[in-house]
């Protein structure tokens, strides 16, 4: 873009330097490259203003600015907010290119759903797609500014509160709008199912016009909703996908197994190469969109047989003497455990399972540790160990299970896990990022290392 059109674009006035063509939008001086926009974000505890100077060094040739005084080194344009001025820019952007929007939200899966429905949308277009974690009020801004020459955007669309998903709606206004299912992420913040329901539904607030509205008819939740407006005149179409409801999007003859899950559809046979129920789901929510944008059955075969798993989202870690683990240790909540749990359960060897406090219940807190521990039992997970004060509750819910044990430290659950590891054991490990499960992963492949 030019600088005359960005500028245009977030309502910014141009204090210095000529029009000339931005090749990068960034805010972040380490990624800066040559011709690059640098947009200073203002957060919490810093002030991206103070590295303009740093920005123009490594190769910026322009920069938003909310202070209205001169810099040095490169074109400056003044936005009365950097970040409303980036989220213009983005929604302008995707305007601009055209392009079939993906928008992606739920409560656990979004993630894994969004790399499926890339996988599918880019076996026919050439798609811009969200990395890692940039799903909130800047890193989705940041995605879509990324955009060159793609024919399509996959998008994911996290949130912690009411009316961000709003807000990130707005910006994409997508074609197509999916959600995963509506569980208890978060219910600390806002206080009930029924609020996350009203959360998760603001990704229909900025459809297009005749835009399609996809739901997981499995989940309770989203089932009532489209039971409530399924005959009601609404400014978009719903699509449903599931198993155990007769949904648009049904599977047939569903096969779960350790290693993956196979499942039919309309005469098509289709190969999940990662185990869980939930992932049959995240393919079936694929094939809605394929559907959606004319995409063949052959090629969202294709694409789902060979879809490959974000790093740090259920790593299967293969340790010696037949040994592995499910690394779950990114992020926990009560529906992410019960689906790992069940991976878990699936497994014929003997099955443990290390689990820590799932974060950001409020007063929820010790009924759902307690369902995640009733899990534990219909698992039937042969040895369970739990670290964090929220944990006991697990340690209570799973009345079945008798080999159970809490720790009050990470280095003490590891220890005690080294010492009863056998040949082909299946280790989950489960619970918020904050608890540093990652200590205990990492702890036993170095064990295995110096062996």
């Amino acid at each position: 873009m030019l600088l005359h059109e960005i500028a245009m674009a977030c309502r910014g006035e141009i204090l210095c330097g000529g029009d000339m063509n931005i090749t990068q939008i960034s805010n972040d001086t380490r990624t800066i490259q040559p011709g690059a926009l640098y947009v200073p974000i203002i957060g919490e505890t810093f002030d991206g203003h103070r590295f303009i100077p740093q920005a123009f060094e490594k190769g910026a040739v322009a920069s938003l600015t909310s202070h209205k005084e001169m810099i040095a080194g490169g074109a400056l344009i003044y936005v009365a907010d950097t970040l409303q001025a980036l989220q213009d820019l983005a929604a302008y952007c995707a305007k601009k290119a055209g392009v079939p929007v993906v928008a992606v939200t739920g409560s656990v899966g979004k993630t894994s759903t969004r790399d499926m429905v890339g996988a599918v949308v880019a076996s026919k277009y050439k798609t811009l797609k969200t990395e890692g974690n940039y799903n909130n009020n800047i890193g989705l801004p940041l995605t879509i500014l990324r955009y060159q020459d793609e024919e399509a955007m996959v998008l994911e669309m996290g949130m912690n509160h009411a009316g961000e998903i709003s807000l990130l709606t707005n910006i994409a206004h997508p074609d197509i709008a999916l959600i995963t299912n509506v569980g208890t992420a978060h219910i600390g913040y806002l206080g009930s199912r029924e609020n996350i329901l009203k959360a998760k539904l603001e990704i229909a607030e900025g459809l297009k016009a005749n835009g399609v509205l996809i739901i997981n008819h499995d989940n309770d939740m989203l089932q009532s909703h489209y039971e409530k407006y399924k005959n009601e005149h609404l400014p978009y179409r719903m699509k449903t996908f599931g198993i155990h409801t007769p949904s648009d999007v049904q599977a047939e003859n569903v096969c779960l197994n350790e290693t993956g899950s196979t499942f039919d559809y309309r005469g098509y046979h289709f190969a999940v190469p990662v185990p869980g129920e939930h992932f049959v789901l995240n393919a079936l929510s694929a094939i809605a969109v394929g559907e959606c944008l004319d995409i063949s059955m052959e090629k969202m075969q294709k694409a789902i047989a060979g879809f490959e798993l974000t790093k740090k989202r259920m790593d299967f870690i293969h340790l010696g003497d037949g040994i592995q683990i499910i690394d779950g240790s990114y992020n926990a909540n009560l529906d992410s455990m019960l689906s790992s749990l069940a991976v878990l359960g699936r497994y014929h060897h003997r099955k443990i399972a290390v689990l820590a406090d799932m974060l950001e219940l409020g007063e929820y807190s010790d009924e759902l540790h307690f369902k995640t521990g009733a899990a534990v039992d219909e698992n039937k997970v042969d040895v369970l160990i739990c670290v964090g004060n929220a944990s006991k509750k697990i340690i209570e819910g799973a009345q079945k299970t008798n080999d159970k044990h809490w720790f009050a430290s990470n280095a003490l659950a590891l220890a005690y896990l080294k010492s009863i590891l056998q040949k082909d054991d299946i280790v989950l490990v489960k619970g918020s990022n904050s608890m540093r499960l990652k200590e205990i992963i990492n702890g036993l492949e170095e064990s295995f290392k110096n062996e």
